[in-house]
């Protein structure tokens, strides 16, 4: 009964993709001005300091320009082409509430507090109109997130299959055990601490609605962006997840606008390589990538303030660890393992499962990479070391394959990634499984 409805879930994909082909497509000119030459780095006016939200101002200035960004649209800083997409109704004459980035330029009380801090400045007129996301001309369509659903069968199949297989001393005919760097005698505290901490570092699913001069297509194209800065550097595929969810943690508490949006990236993946990496990118790396879009200052300045708004809290655990954990389930079997990195990754350009738990998502692409592998069946085993019964992966393994169908459009970075001998090519892999699952669909 179970693979049946398996084979229906996964047989509808067809159907549900063609509501959703086009949802987060990325214009092609926006996104080569933005990898080649820095993030929509023509919409930077030439006056550069009224616009700089990170430079430094005394309080009078920081009054000054308020008053006059007042008097402006909220989008004054970016170029025609996209204030046509995303500036108020023309009819429109309402005044909007805006969070600036300043800093505090005097040195001497620098000095004193021994860093530059960061705020954000609120103007001084509340806001008058109705949500800035229902004015705007460019409103992303609405979704709701998807995070596992925890029924009664599936916690009853999850109890039965721990109190089956679960041990309070290791196995001592288990390879792992023998193993120091494995700690197996810790493994369980160890992933119970892992599952308290994706809770608590889960970003806002809908902090989009908040930010007034960003959209979800926005998003898609700095992830885009991050994959291929973080391919260049050959970093660790912890530093790429952990610099999503610093990205998405951040912009869950605070405005940020539009042109200042790649710099929020920039600085998010210079802070998880320090955190994951042995040997990180310098900072000169990172301005060559940025095509000096952005001063040295600036991305220094940019790092500290996002640090001290995270609260140097940057222990989110990531999916690396849970894969790693679930793929025990078959010896760690290698290919499986390396489809279901691809499968993963192309997660992080869905705001559906951005705030979905990590464990969660390296279990779906795992059960995910299992079907296209071959290897069919979700065995006690997997459910006991991933904590998911396979009712519970379905719909997250539907949605992967649902962006796996037009990779070209929703995930390029990622796919021209995993298209290379390195990673087994295991983008043609699921590539050429879908376009061969379509084929039986349409001849059924």
């Amino acid at each position: 009964m179970m693979q049946m409805q398996q084979r229906v879930a996964l047989g509808d994909v067809t159907s549900q993709i063609n509501n959703r082909a086009n949802r987060f497509s990325v214009d092609g000119d926006s996104k080569k001005a933005f990898v080649d030459a820095g993030f929509l780095k023509e919409k930077r006016v030439k006056n550069a300091k009224e616009n700089d939200l990170f430079s430094g101002h005394d309080d009078d200035l920081v009054v000054a320009r308020a008053q006059k960004l007042r008097e402006q649209t909220l989008v004054s800083s970016v170029s025609t082409e996209s204030i046509r997409s995303q500036q108020l109704s023309s009819n429109s004459n309402e005044t909007v509430q805006h969070h600036l980035i300043e800093v505090e330029a005097d040195d001497e009380d620098d000095a004193e507090t021994d860093s530059e801090a960061l705020a954000f400045k609120e103007d001084e007129e509340a806001e008058t109109g109705g949500d800035i996301s229902e004015e705007m001309e460019d409103v992303d369509e609405s979704f709701t997130p998807l995070v596992p659903v925890v029924t009664e069968h599936s916690e009853r199949l999850y109890q039965y299959v721990y109190e089956r297989l679960h041990r309070e001393e290791p196995d001592p005919n288990d390879e792992d055990t023998w193993d120091p760097v494995m700690v197996s005698e810790y493994t369980i505290e160890i992933f119970e601490h892992l599952k308290f901490l994706e809770r608590k570092f889960s970003p806002n699913p809908r902090y989009i609605e908040h930010q007034p001069e960003l959209t979800w297509k926005y998003r898609s194209t700095l992830i885009d962006w991050i994959v291929q800065v973080h391919d260049r550097f050959q970093l660790l595929p912890e530093t790429l997840f952990l610099t999503v969810n610093i990205i998405d943690r951040f912009l869950s508490k605070k405005q940020v606008t539009l042109n200042r949006l790649q710099l929020v990236g920039a600085a998010a993946l210079f802070i998880a390589s320090k955190y994951e990496e042995i040997n990180c990118p310098t900072l000169k790396d990172m301005l060559y990538m940025l095509d000096n879009a952005y001063t040295r200052e600036e991305i220094l300045r940019a790092e500290r303030f996002m640090i001290n708004t995270l609260n140097f809290e940057f222990g989110w655990p990531g999916p690396m660890s849970f894969l790693r954990r679930v793929s025990k389930a078959d010896d760690y079997e290698y290919d499986t393992r390396t489809v279901a990195k691809y499968l993963l990754e192309t997660s992080i350009m869905e705001p559906e499962i951005i705030a979905a738990p990590p464990s969660w998502l390296a279990a779906g692409a795992y059960y995910l990479s299992k079907i296209i592998i071959g290897l069919t069946g979700w065995s006690d085993e997997h459910i006991y070391y991933s904590g998911y019964t396979e009712e519970q992966l379905i719909p997250l393994a539907t949605m992967i394959l649902d962006s796996c169908r037009h990779a070209t459009e929703r995930h390029k970075a990622i796919f021209d990634k995993y298209s290379r001998s390195r990673h087994r090519k295991s983008a043609f892999v699921v590539a050429k499984w879908i376009s061969m699952a379509e084929s039986r669909l349409e001849q059924k």
